[in-house]
């Protein structure tokens, strides 16, 4: 039997495991899937790494946002070597989607995502039960994806390995990482930000062009990686930004300048997409266009740039922040 043929069989099995799955299947299930999946998805860390930036701890937020697009950008990349169907794509079962996306199945980007992300949180704390709720999280999110119909077992699997690999290095090198870009100041910051964010625009598949929403995503993590750099960079160099410094407020004072803080954070986000919606627009930018790559590269870069340096400016400026006693990094 040829390899081509043994993948065959294991995919079968895997749409065979997917439709006993959802044998079970009923709507308040699907909802609560559907909710689930989000926890290893772009809704889960576009809430939570500008929330622990800006309202917990500066350092955590960057590195646990440089893993996570790191990890992203993996994926991603695999996913057009691969070149992966998913289960409900022609040639396979179209019935049991339950869900639609666009892009390969092979590594499964949401149980990568969530591995990575909530492993790390779950580091924080130094506790067993921290770690039970992150590997319930990313059990409960890689099985939605088969509930869902969306990944076959394999792509799970794929996705995971990726994970441990990714925090392998995350855990390893992070430390000493942050001491040479501490070392270096914002020459070498801003240096190391840009390579890496070239770096991760190289990759330019073909087949992205025929693929909806696929050149935006492959786009992103290095428009994202450049804007993190540079702003995290500004926010400890020049902001002195301490997320943790409160001007001394407890209890309901510190709770509602966080809260104030985030709402604040997050109009600015809106704004900055509504404002390159608008730009595409009136520019008639389309997706098939040459300049699209950029403009989506300019979009996430500026986003990234308001959350790491921007938003930080504006707490500073209103009082919802004070400075830190000494450069951290």
């Amino acid at each position: 039997m040829s390899k081509l043929q043994n993948m065959e069989t294991v995919l079968q099995w895997g749409l065979d495991l997917i439709r006993t799955v959802q044998g079970g299947a009923n709507p308040a299930l699907t909802a609560f899937m559907k909710a689930v999946t989000n926890f290893g998805a772009a809704p889960a860390y576009m809430i939570l790494l500008p929330l622990i930036y800006w309202c917990i701890d500066e350092k955590k937020g960057f590195r646990l946002g440089l893993a996570v697009m790191a990890s992203t950008w993996i994926n991603l990349s695999l996913k057009f070597l691969c070149k992966q169907p998913r289960p409900f794509w022609p040639g396979w079962d179209p019935s049991v989607g339950m869900i639609q996306e666009s892009l390969y199945g092979l590594p499964s980007g949401h149980a990568q995502i969530s591995l990575t992300m909530w492993s790390i949180v779950a580091s924080w704390f130094k506790k067993w039960q921290a770690w039970a709720a992150a590997i319930l999280i990313t059990l409960l999110v890689g099985f939605s994806r088969i509930y869902l119909g969306v990944h076959f077992p394999t792509d799970l699997a794929g996705g995971w390995i990726l994970g441990v690999l990714v925090l392998t290095v995350y855990f390893l090198c992070t430390e000493k990482f942050a001491a040479f870009l501490l070392r270096g100041g914002m020459r070498v910051q801003f240096i190391v930000s840009a390579a890496a964010a070239f770096v991760m625009i190289l990759y330019n598949p073909r087949a992205a062009k025929e693929i909806p929403n696929a050149v935006q995503s492959l786009v992103m993590p290095g428009g994202v990686v450049l804007g993190m750099g540079f702003g995290y960079s500004i926010a400890v160099n020049k902001l002195k930004f301490n997320a943790a410094a409160l001007f001394g407020r407890r209890g309901a004072a510190a709770f509602f300048t966080r809260t104030a803080r985030f709402l604040l954070g997050i109009a600015g986000v809106t704004l900055v997409f509504i404002i390159f919606s608008m730009l595409r627009r009136l520019l008639g930018i389309e997706e098939g266009d040459e300049i699209y790559r950029l403009a989506v590269f300019m979009q996430f870069a500026c986003l990234e740039l308001w959350i790491y340096a921007g938003a930080p400016w504006c707490f500073r400026r209103i009082r919802l922040a004070e400075g830190a006693a000494e450069k951290t990094g």
